[in-house]
């Protein structure tokens, strides 16, 4: 039998640093136990006196949010892969790695909490023990303090699943942070996914049906293939959802097959699975502070905080495309003079700098990626001086390599890139595609694919 149905989007494309420069920056492994180092390590007593939090806000929010202002890096990553999502396929015996510091060089007692989500990041109405097993107040116990950094700080890791928790059922994850006895008081959320992997994906981006767009977009037409003796009404109860390196502002989500027959789903649209091709991530150097790297212009001290002014970027948006490789704005802690990276790391107040001859009327500008945790956050919203003519900004950021790109936020529309970069239908761009399961036996969003397509890899 064959249905036939409207048109929706897609996208898909993953790029990869070389191989000698990821295993350069592999951060110190956490012991599958989860035991801490026993080097430069303090155990803090219940005792010890809480430091003051700030929040941002009352409640916990389901998405990826650092809620105290001194919580600076936080990743979460694939374990030994610091440019992977934070994606395991269940019972695969795979990890989890999550890092970040505390700008102070005191030791604080933190727990962690996992809670399962529905496919649009709520609460799921599974209770603990029927998704995971262990338990769900476990201490982090990796914590070390930094060393010859200027900036002081603490820097905390956990690996996950471990020997205390361990996970039953697929789909959207929260991990949450928090210091000792203060569940309701969250110090970091962060996203993970948990999938089965058991759908496969053929997919395929090329121009444009509108031969008006054939060099601005891109298209995405796929097929997802699947289980049917597994999957019930596959029309109605599978859901789908893309987003083009990982940004939030144009996620395609409720889309529905223009065709289900026999094992297959198939998407092949002219308009709804079409995006904008963008461009590359500028890139940015901080791996030394001892001499110029690549787009700083140079490097001082001031009132004993390292600076890092970078050189002047340019308005892509009308510029030739320039083909180069990025990482498709991730970043790598890195830095050429320590051999612990993630202890021995200087913090650096990065300024960026755009110029632009008047300032945008409609919208405001911000600097974009993995730094800005994918999100558009207030910290990273850039101000137009007029004295300069230049959106200026600045971020406080830990020493590695950097992609990143200036993202225009209109008043009473939706965000793009096209404003200051410019828009190339050769831009090699990541798509990540989840297929949710709304399991009717089982009540609860299964994950079934997580998938990630390189643009490139289909032309």
């Amino acid at each position: 039998m064959i249905i036939n149905k409207n048109n929706k989007p897609i996208s898909t494309l993953f790029i990869v640093l070389s191989t000698l420069f990821v295993i350069q920056c592999a951060p110190k492994p956490i012991s599958n136990n989860t035991e801490k180092s026993t080097q430069n390590v303090t155990i803090v007593t219940k005792e010890k006196k809480d430091k003051e939090i700030y929040f941002d806000e009352d409640e916990i929010q389901f998405t990826n949010k650092t809620y105290v202002s001194n919580v600076k890096t936080v990743r979460l990553y694939k374990k030994d892969w610091e440019l992977g999502d934070p994606v395991i396929e269940l019972g695969s015996g795979e990890q989890l790695e999550m890092r970040w510091d505390v700008l102070d060089d005191q030791f604080t007692n933190y727990q962690y909490k996992i809670i399962h989500c529905d496919k649009d990041w709520n609460k799921s109405t599974l209770n603990e023990m029927e998704y995971m097993e262990g338990f769900n107040d476990n201490y982090v116990e990796y914590f070390e303090n930094s060393f010859n950094s200027q900036q002081n700080y603490t820097h905390y890791a956990i690996l996950f699943p471990n020997n205390l928790v361990s996970f039953k059922k697929s789909g959207n994850y929260i991990m949450m942070i928090y210091q000792e006895n203060s569940p309701d008081q969250p110090v970091i959320t962060r996203k993970f996914y948990i999938s089965e992997n058991t759908f496969t994906l053929d997919a395929n981006v090329k121009y444009p049906t509108d031969v008006d767009e054939r060099y601005y977009k891109q298209e995405v037409d796929f097929t997802a293939f699947f289980d049917a003796q597994e999957i019930t009404n596959p029309y109605s109860n599978i859901h789908l959802e893309i987003s083009q390196n990982h940004r939030p502002d144009n996620i395609c989500k409720g889309l529905e097959p223009n065709f289900v027959k026999e094992n297959q789903l198939v998407y092949n649209y002219d308009e709804e699975n079409v995006f904008e091709g963008g461009n590359e991530f500028r890139h940015l150097d901080l791996t030394t502070h001892l001499q110029k790297t690549a787009h700083v212009r140079h490097f001082e001290y001031i009132n004993d905080t390292l600076h890092g002014v970078i050189l002047n970027d340019v308005n892509r948006r009308f510029l030739k495309y320039l083909q180069y490789e990025d990482i498709n704005g991730r970043y790598i802690i890195k830095n050429l003079i320590g051999n612990n990276f993630n202890l021995e790391s200087q913090y650096v107040m990065t300024h960026f700098s755009l110029p632009c001859p008047q300032q945008k009327p409609d919208g405001d500008v911000y600097i974009f990626g993995e730094l800005s945790d994918n999100e558009i956050k207030p910290e990273f919203k850039m101000k137009y001086d007029k004295a300069s003519k230049s959106y200026v900004g600045q971020a406080y950021l830990k020493q590695g390599y950097y992609n990143y790109n200036y993202l225009f936020v209109p008043d009473n529309a939706q965000s793009n890139f096209e404003m200051f970069e410019g828009t190339h239908f050769d831009t090699e761009n990541e798509y990540i595609f989840k297929f949710y399961y709304s399991d009717p036996q089982n009540f609860y969003d299964r994950l079934m694919l997580y998938k990630i397509v390189n643009s490139r890899d289909t032309f």
